[in-house]
């Protein structure tokens, strides 16, 4: 078994994150205060780089297959480094952007039970960010490319963002409410295992190391997203809670497109296959994101079932469930439904959650059925219905 290593970021760097957290996770202090209480038996958290110190390896895949894993941004060749620093980028770009998301709802979440998991994730998402600086800081040979000062550039870059100028979409959508901060740990920290999961293969060596400390924390966020929906989802069942299924499928049905184009074009990854910086083409990850939130759905609709019939067990539900109406179910939206980016025949489609086709005059008040209400007045829902009206005024 590898071990795992801890330090901090050179100084100048840490005061930099350091700052950034007193400014926009304040309550940080606040989960150190109570972390015993809320989970007694683990670590408290630690704002530092872990790396998994494995031995030497070689490339795994594409052109430079079997060669030895790079140590030094400056032994990348020809695209290599800036292809490498828009995934580093992205990545970190990520993990703050859901920090600014989750904070501004941690107040509605009705319990300390709930908070605090949310105050967990927001700082496991934060060393996300600092374990990402931690990739570019600590070797000066990115500016290798010829741009001086590369790392400390992009690192300001990062830090001046905001929820509404992050590199991904899913991260510049305010949230509504708790639902929000549940829905987006279900679905889109679920495309945050996908990625880290892919990048294990990632032929930079410091990059590659750092992915399995990320993916331990996020496991946390998966398990917390998953089983905080499904209690949300019984109570709803049966008459009780702040949220309907209806309200809950209207979040999925806004998130689930966020979280497949987290994955980019369908028909792309060719350079990151080639580079060894991922081990799996879009497409394919997508569709397994896909169906593997298929199988979660199934399981929250069996225990909206069993909350409904006590007396039914899991394999009773599951038949039930096929033989009772889809809309009385949450469900996932077509894949085509609502999105904003990729290639034409996918973005910008008059698509409902089923797949069919809608027209013109009807697709505005159709979203409008299936989306939550609040999200029709952002900056983001009113960028796309220009872009989808642009698009479909001119085809007409």
């Amino acid at each position: 078994m590898s071990e795992v290593k801890e330090f901090e970021l050179p100084a100048i760097y840490h005061r930099k994150l350091d700052a950034w957290q007193k400014a926009n996770f304040p309550d940080l202090a606040l989960l150190d205060k109570y972390w015993e209480k809320h989970f007694p038996n683990e670590r408290p958290f630690v704002l530092n780089v872990k790396l998994d110190e494995m031995a030497p390896g070689t490339i795994e895949y594409g052109m430079y297959k079997g060669a030895p894993k790079i140590d030094q941004a400056r032994e990348m060749k020809g695209n290599m480094l800036y292809s490498a620093l828009r995934i580093i980028k992205a990545q970190c770009s990520t993990e703050l952007g859901s920090v600014q998301q989750h904070v501004c709802t941690l107040d509605t979440t009705g319990n300390d039970a709930t908070k605090f998991k949310i105050l967990r994730v927001m700082a496991e998402e934060f060393r996300h960010a600092y374990q990402m600086f931690w990739v570019l800081a600590h070797d000066p040979t990115w500016s290798a490319g010829g741009i001086e000062q590369l790392a400390d550039n992009t690192m300001d870059e990062l830090l001046a963002m905001h929820t509404g100028s992050h590199v991904l979409d899913a991260f510049n959508i305010p949230f509504i409410d708790a639902l929000d901060n549940v829905v987006f740990a279900f679905l889109i920290d679920r495309v945050g295992k996908y990625q880290l999961t892919m990048q294990k293969a990632f032929a930079y060596t410091p990059m590659a190391n750092s992915m399995s400390p990320m993916l331990r924390e996020e496991s946390f966020h998966l398990k917390f997203g998953f089983e905080v929906l499904r209690d949300i989802a019984v109570e709803a069942a049966v008459g009780n809670g702040r949220w309907s299924l209806n309200e809950i499928q209207r979040r999925l049905n806004a998130w689930v497109p966020r979280g497949l184009e987290m994955f980019g074009n369908p028909a792309g990854g060719d350079t990151n296959l080639e580079f060894s910086f991922k081990d799996r083409l879009n497409g394919p990850a997508a569709e397994a994101y896909y169906q593997e939130n298929e199988r979660l759905v199934e399981k929250l609709n069996v225990a909206i079932t069993r909350a409904r019939h006590p007396d039914l067990d899991e394999e009773a539900a599951k038949a039930l469930n096929r033989e009772r109406p889809a809309d009385d179910l949450l469900t996932l939206p077509d894949p085509e439904f609502f999105r904003t980016r990729g290639p034409d025949e996918l973005s910008l489609q008059l698509v409902d959650v089923a797949g069919k086709r809608l027209d013109n005059a009807q697709f505005e008040p159709y979203l409008a059925s299936v989306l939550p209400r609040e999200l029709l007045a952002t900056d983001f829902f009113q960028g796309y219905r220009a872009a989808f009206q642009a698009k479909h005024q001119l085809a007409n």
